[in-house]
């Protein structure tokens, strides 16, 4: 048998590499679900653009053909991982009891099955050919019922996930708009080039390209996820420390421009988000505090605050946020209540004032 080696096929070797990389790479982030799910994610882009590198080298059916199982192990690998990440990592893994991880395996598992019978029924494929194109020859496959359901559980699961990965970066604060970005861009990559190929539109001279966008994606996710530390501690997760911490926080990015608050925040001052948002941080501190120095976003101040309208007293600290290249990308301001503190503080001195009166008077 002769090799051949179309061009698409540098790509998938590129593609394998640097799925292989991805792969060394996440491993430092197994040690939570998340991580561990989008280690299964990209050992399964290994699977697939190897199985795709090899396939596309044969020059008979048998060859094509018989290597098309390591593809579509690779393919329902990485469309199961990717849902099941996507759900951990926007903070759902609540959902992911037995049952509904049963019910999630049932196409995937059948669709394997298919894959590594496929020359004893027509379930998966119909008709196998090669035909030539730009002087390579391409397996041209007929479709069975098999396929089609492999092919909308793969869909539904690979968009899914991209629609949970949307909707969660979308939901992020204004100074994590770089991370939502990527991550926004990487959902949406896989699907549309998948939906050409099937619907016949050739994008790769016959080849099947998707594997390619699915590394591009990922490569996107692991930049995001690398840089925010979101494998460590996912958004949502973020979100609950973030909502349910009793200390007052204020979020700005580099400009010192209020980007989020949370509750705890909003219940101080009766200021939502909506009302400060774009505000300079010293702007509101001072309508609500006496003792505001701008500094204390600059240089990470740290001090004591007096509400203006109370007696209420608050430790300030505030500490930059920066990036993965040390970059400052922007500020939290960390209001904490110590009012009873100061309060017990006063009285214990005026105790020992007192004390120290009486033994003045013996």
């Amino acid at each position: 048998m002769e090799l051949q080696f179309p061009p698409i096929n540098y790509l998938y070797l590129v593609a394998c590499l640097m799925a292989c990389a991805l792969v060394v790479f996440s491993l430092g982030q197994a040690h939570t679900r998340t991580g561990k799910l989008w280690v299964a994610v990209m050992a399964s882009f290994v699977i697939w653009t190897g199985g795709e590198l090899i396939a596309n080298s044969g020059t008979t059916v048998a060859w094509q053909l018989g290597f098309q199982r390591m593809v579509y192990l690779g393919v329902i690998g990485a469309t199961t991982s990717w849902l099941l990440f996507a759900i951990c990592f926007s903070g759902f893994d609540r959902w992911l009891g037995k049952r509904l991880i049963i019910v999630l395996l049932v196409v995937p598992l059948s669709s394997i099955t298919l894959v590594m019978t496929l020359d004893q029924h027509q379930l998966l494929y119909t008709s196998a050919a090669l035909v030539e194109r730009n002087d390579y020859v391409v397996l041209d496959l007929g479709y069975g019922v098999g396929f089609w359901l492999h092919l909308l559980c793969a869909h539904l699961f690979t968009l899914t996930g991209s629609l949970l990965l949307l909707n969660t970066s979308m939901k992020q604060p204004q100074v994590y708009r770089g991370q939502s970005l990527l991550i926004g861009v990487a959902a949406l990559m896989p699907v549309v080039p998948n939906m050409m190929y099937v619907a016949g539109i050739d994008l790769a001279g016959g080849f099947d390209p998707t594997s390619l966008f699915f590394v591009i994606s990922a490569i996107l996710v692991t930049i995001a996820t690398h840089q925010y530390h979101f494998l460590s501690l996912t958004p949502v997760a973020r979100d609950r420390v973030f909502d349910q911490i009793n200390i007052a926080v204020v979020v700005a990015n580099e400009k010192h421009q209020v980007s989020d608050v949370n509750p705890a925040f909003v219940n101080m001052t009766g200021e939502a988000l909506a009302d400060i948002e774009g505000l300079d941080v010293s702007e509101v501190l001072l309508k609500y505090f006496s003792g505001v120095d701008v500094a204390i976003i600059d240089s990470g101040w740290q001090g004591r605050l007096n509400a203006r309208d109370d007696d209420r007293h608050f430790d300030v600290t505030s500490v930059p946020i920066r990036s993965a290249g040390n970059k400052v990308i922007g500020y939290l301001v960390l209001l904490n209540d110590v009012t009873q503190v100061q309060k017990a503080l006063d009285e214990i001195s005026r105790l020992v004032g007192d004390t120290d009166s009486d033994r003045d008077d013996v």
